[in-house]
């Protein structure tokens, strides 16, 4: 999984995180990052900075198995597989609607 087929990924969801109403970053590392900016209708997705509300730290590969259904995020967080900074009210409600699809 490279940034850019994860990119593509997400962009056909971004409809479903107008109720989130915060901006996010998803750091892969050395990998890259995202910035979810859905405080705008409608949201966007860019690899642009900006400052986020909560960050979501993990590898580009369980990002994917979670977006897929195949990792569940509480579990990803307790297994240190998933890493939070800022706020975890956000977190878990930004995990929540990456999980619906």
């Amino acid at each position: 999984m490279t940034l850019d087929q994860l990119e593509a990924k997400m962009k056909p969801r971004l409809p479903h995180f107008r109720t989130f109403g915060a901006r996010a970053r998803f750091d892969f590392g050395d990998q890259g990052s995202l910035f979810l900016d859905a405080t705008r209708t409608p949201a966007t997705l860019t690899r642009g900075e900006g400052t986020p509300d909560t960050t979501i730290r993990m590898t580009l590969e369980n990002f994917d198995k979670m977006i897929s259904g195949q990792l569940n995020p509480t579990m990803a967080f307790a297994t240190g597989r998933l890493k939070v900074q800022g706020s975890m009210g956000l977190a878990l409600k930004l995990a929540g609607l990456l999980e619906d699809d």
